[in-house]
């Protein structure tokens, strides 16, 4: 008879810090050294080892989104003002340019994923700025409408942008290409590559979500949710991907059996504020207004945390070991994940 530890994980919280408002945005360093945060009082603050040092103060402007470059060596915050700000890591953060586009409201970002290229929207625009020259290297008329949502193909290929009309997806080698356009029939909110970079979601305001195979069109059309789909995620699992979808009190997991793709819903109390998957890993985050993160792994929850009245979003550390949430009062919590026997088995 051999004899085992059952092992269960567990997350607890280890720390948690008060900002002056709505907590907008969060994201850990790619070294997992640091923890970015935003805030709706326009607040940019570092959290490490449970402590917080404020980059920017507060001011008259939201801070909305947020990223680092793929080396960490770069991060960069848009927001209210119309101001994309750029800071460099050397040794210490320090500011190093600031984008002006004063009569915009810059709400989406996103890096290259292997280069020090950024992305930015400007209301019917997506501007890429090179970090190495310090300029902006191209201009992307997206024409339709603003653009809601950016996604870099994970090869960093093709980039995605959402908006009325659908998702255009430009070829990073000649940006001067036709881009490709995922036609939906009302707005695209959200776009998001799997990780293998197979499939390209859209979750649209016409309460639908729209799939692409890439490369092997026409893309399937997801149906029945109550209100607009806001938010899509993707799993690690290459081999096996599973896709998110957060709308009002749900979130819908579609994998892929054989031909077709079969869904599942995992219910919140309220409104689902942000999903995300933790890394190599199959266990989702869930985040809303019934002030609860929830953890589900294959579909069932395994464990509630609380520690805020309302959440806003939520960031995973890159080893998954650590799990940071924001709250819609400017709360800032840290969960770490801890590992124990649970009985014995034969």
């Amino acid at each position: 008879m051999s004899i085992k530890a059952i092992a269960t994980k567990q997350f607890k919280q280890t720390d948690k810090q008060q900002l002056s408002e709505y907590i907008t945005g969060l994201t850990w360093s790619p070294d997992g050294n640091c923890l970015c945060v935003i805030t709706a009082a326009g607040e940019l603050a570092l959290w490490q080892a449970g402590k917080i040092k404020l980059l920017h103060t507060q001011s008259n402007y939201s801070l909305d989104c947020l990223g680092f470059s793929a080396d960490g060596q770069w991060l960069a915050t848009g927001g209210q003002a119309g101001k994309v700000h750029v800071w460099q890591n050397a040794d210490t953060w320090r500011l190093i340019t600031t984008l002006n586009h004063e009569k915009a409201w810059i709400d989406s970002l996103a890096w290259h994923p292997r280069q020090n290229l950024l992305a930015f929207a400007v209301n019917r625009q997506v501007k890429i700025w090179d970090a190495n020259t310090q300029q902006i290297d191209t201009s992307l008329e997206f024409q339709d409408s603003s653009v809601f949502s950016l996604a870099w193909h994970p090869q960093g290929n093709f980039l995605a942008a959402s908006g009325h009309g659908g998702v255009k997806v430009w070829q990073s080698k000649d940006w001067t290409e036709k881009p490709y356009l995922l036609k939906v029939p009302g707005a695209s909110l959200a776009c998001a590559w799997s990780s293998d970079g197979k499939y390209l979601a859209s979750g649209n305001l016409d309460r639908t979500i729209s799939l692409l195979h890439w490369d092997n069109p026409p893309p399937w059309l997801m149906q029945g949710f109550p209100g607009k789909v806001s938010q899509v995620t993707w799993s690690p699992n290459q081999s096996k991907p599973i896709l998110a979808a957060s709308c009002q009190e749900g979130v819908t997991l579609w994998q892929r059996q054989q031909r077709n793709w079969q869904s599942q819903i995992l219910k919140h109390q309220k409104t689902v504020r942000a999903i995300a998957f933790a890394p190599n890993s199959s266990l989702l985050a869930s985040a809303g207004d019934d002030g609860y993160v929830r953890l589900w792994q294959e579909q069932k929850p395994i464990q509630t945390l609380k520690a805020a009245k309302e959440f806003s979003c939520l960031a995973w550390h890159p080893t998954g070991k650590y799990l940071a949430a924001g709250g819609q009062q400017g709360e800032l919590i840290v969960w770490q994940r801890f590992i124990s026997g649970k009985g014995f088995k034969s």
